[in-house]
């Protein structure tokens, strides 16, 4: 067996991490053919495959999950080695973080709980008070977070790594009767909430030109005040799935009667992505395993 490289392993780890060959290079600041050539390499070694290719992208193997648990205790133990010889070296300081309230109750504490383990030093506030999406790139692009967790489109002046998407659903009355498939004429004669933010005005245009014809009878600017409206009968909206999990009592969700999702990503100015610390706090984030342990992606609310 040929003798295997540190490399090779950070290279596994990242394509495990992020889900692909591709995620993996930009992650990693090298080309895909790099990523590609490293783990062939790897897996000649071995002697055993150890990802599987497909369109959605790279899956761990039996054999793969089992070199990838090694790997890790490597990689940890080279850092814990660096950080044992070279105290000025253990990385500590402040990261800010700007995002939805849905998307840092569901999708971030288990992350944020493996950082704090490994890396003490490292501080995260988050600020979850954005709700348009057009907050969460202000906020990093005025230097008030360095990390975004944003509802792309972005902007091009924004690094973006691609996170988690979660659908667009109705959000009705528990008492409502409703029967497969879902259509609008379903809903005449009760009272629509739009939800005022620019993501779902977009989405209430696509519902436009796919038939939906209902007037508006009311805005509001926070999912959990138009949950309490529906709950109480006043009326029906579209909202997005993260925004309402659990499922309050008294409503319950329906799909829309076309496909509607909202992509996630993790956006940072290029110089702020370029250091250590960010990368970091990237890093776990994007951890497909921490978000897979996550409630709202073992209910399927969210995927990749």
């Amino acid at each position: 067996m040929n003798r295997l490289k540190l490399n090779q392993l950070e290279i596994l780890i990242a394509v495990a991490d992020t889900g692909g060959f591709g995620a993996a290079a930009a992650e990693l600041g090298c080309t895909q053919s790099r990523i590609s050539h490293a783990i062939t390499e790897l897996e000649a070694s071995l002697g055993t495959r150890l990802l599987l290719r497909s369109r959605s992208g790279c899956q761990p193997t039996d054999a793969g999950h089992q070199v990838l648990a090694k790997a890790r205790q490597v990689q940890h133990l080279v850092n814990s080695m660096a950080d044992t010889t070279k105290d000025d070296t253990r990385v500590a300081g402040r990261v800010r973080i700007a995002c939805f309230r849905s998307v840092a109750t569901h999708l971030l504490p288990r992350a944020l709980a493996a950082l704090a383990s490994e890396y003490p030093g490292i501080r995260v506030d988050i600020d979850d008070s954005c709700e348009e999406r057009e907050d969460v790139a202000h906020a990093v692009k005025e230097g008030r977070a360095e990390i975004g967790i944003a509802h792309l489109p972005v902007d091009s002046e924004f690094l973006a790594h691609s996170f988690v998407a979660d659908s667009y659903v109705l959000l009705v009355p528990a008492s409502l009767h409703l029967y497969a498939p879902i259509s609008w004429e379903q809903f005449k004669g009760l009272p629509y909430i739009q939800l005022n933010c620019s993501g779902a005005l977009d989405i209430l245009e696509r519902c436009r030109a796919a038939g939906f014809n209902a007037e508006l009878s009311r805005t509001l600017t926070t999912d959990t005040s138009i949950a309490a409206m529906v709950r109480h009968g006043v009326g029906y909206s579209i909202l997005p799935r993260l925004a309402v999990f659990p499922t309050p009592d008294g409503v319950k969700i329906a799909d829309l009667p076309i496909a509607a999702k909202r992509q996630f990503a993790l956006i940072a100015l290029p110089d702020t992505a370029r250091t250590k610390i960010v990368q970091i706090v990237m890093r776990f984030i994007r951890n497909k395993q921490f978000v897979k342990e996550s409630e709202a992606f073992r209910a399927g609310l969210v995927d990749w």
